[in-house]
């Protein structure tokens, strides 16, 4: 409940036109962080009166004044939202790594942090934790490449969800990873092959691919190698259990 002011105006001027910035209004909105707890901020929004940003084709053009808001709250807080980012990563965290239920999330933000959310804007949180987890690890992919470079074995494989459309996972055999997981209406090709130029385009080429039996995932891999003398292997286990189907099913079906 503690009120606070974010008045800083550490720049003068326009970035754009080097024109001076004007206070536009001072603004009160909510805040809610886990180093904070629950607190009151009344922000100060800084404008450029001169600079002018064109927006619009074919003549049509809509003109908005460019806006200075404070870069501490920007750092602390979701966009449009009073939610700290540290409040959305432990929602997701919880949800995800400690497999907890929404109401023991809330209940702990309540005891530990002082911060009331409800359970709703707690799913809410959890999908986003998952949006800007998918950004932070496609920006980190330069470094987990370099913890690749003597190669990788790609493991592939798609499963359906009844109702929910299918989920394919992009794995590496070693170190442990994920490097890619993907919704795709159903399993066929041509929604699978984009999927694994973009895991090449930010990993590199795998020095080998393990796949199912399955018909779509066998033609992705084999467009994604081409040419190239990459080896794409069957998985054991797919392999022994539609051996076994040939093998057994005729005597099975007499029992």
């Amino acid at each position: 409940g503690v009120s606070v002011l974010a008045n800083a105006m550490p720049e003068k001027t326009c970035q754009l036109c080097n024109g001076p910035l004007h206070v536009q209004k001072t603004t009160a909105r909510n805040g809610k962080t886990l180093g904070h707890g629950h607190f009151i901020v009344k922000e100060t929004v800084c404008f450029c009166p001169t600079c002018k940003m064109m927006k619009g084709s074919r003549g049509s053009e809509k003109i908005s004044q460019v806006v200075k808001r404070q870069e501490e709250l920007k750092r602390l807080l979701l966009p449009r939202s009073s939610i700290g980012y540290d409040v959305m990563a432990f929602c997701g965290t919880e949800r995800f790594l400690k497999h907890r239920q929404r109401e023991e999330i809330q209940s702990d933000l309540r005891q530990q942090y002082g911060i009331d959310v409800s359970t709703g804007k707690i799913s809410d949180l959890e999908k986003t934790f998952t949006v800007y987890f998918r950004a932070l690890h496609e920006s980190k992919a330069p470094q987990l490449k370099a913890g690749l470079r003597l190669g990788f074995s790609l493991h592939i494989d798609a499963t359906c969800e009844t109702g929910r459309g299918t989920l394919f996972v992009a794995y590496c055999g070693e170190p442990q990873w994920v490097l890619g997981a993907w919704k795709i209406p159903t399993e066929r090709a041509d929604a699978i092959l984009p999927n694994l130029k973009s895991i090449e385009s930010l990993f590199g080429a795998p020095c080998s691919i393990m796949r199912d039996l399955g018909r779509a995932v066998t033609e992705a891999a084999l467009g994604l190698v081409g040419d190239r003398q990459i080896p794409i292997f069957a998985c054991h286990l797919h392999f022994l259990k539609d051996i076994g189907k040939d093998l057994l099913s005729p005597s099975h079906d007499k029992l």
